[in-house]
């Protein structure tokens, strides 16, 4: 399987569509609850995240009960018979035939430390360099890992204007080194696929 960005791009782009649209879902829904109750996002913004996450997760559900969709996704977090959605600040993490991707909130632009087991797990992968140079001498990929990309995302906070993302960052990391994560290589979608949904 090619890894390189711009491989990984065509593989995805359908379904990064969709948790760009679920995202700005989100984004409204978070919105219409805070005016609702005239509540600033700013002053808590794990809810305000957490709302958009639950919203984008249930307009994401369907594609868990279909495993005919064209690019076969499946959110991990979700059994489509069970209604727990996952532990509250864990994002998404949806699976294709051929990657593993956790969408995070970022304003910075950075991956979350590597603070658990987990995600140096998730981070650790061979470079895309480095995968090249070993299927040039062996001859046969691993096809049993999924790639492991991580979606970053960030909402404009300008009021009276519609929900905005400034930031849809495609990153494939390769390593750790303490709490910091090394990237193989970073795309921003935004340009690529539009900032709005059509």
């Amino acid at each position: 399987m090619e890894n390189s960005p711009e491989a990984a791009y065509r593989r995805l782009q359908p379904l990064l569509v969709e948790v760009r649209d679920a995202l700005l879902g989100g984004l409204t829904v978070s919105r219409e609850i805070h005016a609702a109750h005239g509540w600033q996002p700013a002053a808590d913004r794990h809810l305000d995240h957490q709302l958009v996450r639950r919203e984008a997760m249930e307009r994401l559900r369907p594609y868990a009960e279909h495993d005919d969709h064209p690019f076969g996704t499946q959110l991990e977090l979700l059994d489509p018979g069970n209604e727990n959605l996952g532990l509250p600040m864990s994002g998404l993490i949806l699976r294709t035939p051929t990657e593993v991707l956790r969408v995070w909130h970022s304003d910075d632009g950075e991956l979350p430390a590597a603070d658990t087991q987990g995600l140096r797990d998730f981070y650790r992968q061979a470079p895309v360099a480095q995968q090249r140079l070993q299927l040039a001498i062996d001859g046969a990929p691993d096809l049993r890992r999924r790639d492991h990309l991580a979606l970053l995302w960030a909402d404009a906070r300008t009021p009276g204007r519609a929900p905005e993302l400034v930031r849809f960052d495609l990153v494939r990391p390769r390593d750790w080194a303490g709490r910091r994560v090394d990237v193989d290589w970073r795309v921003g979608l935004l340009d690529l696929l539009g900032r709005r949904a059509a």
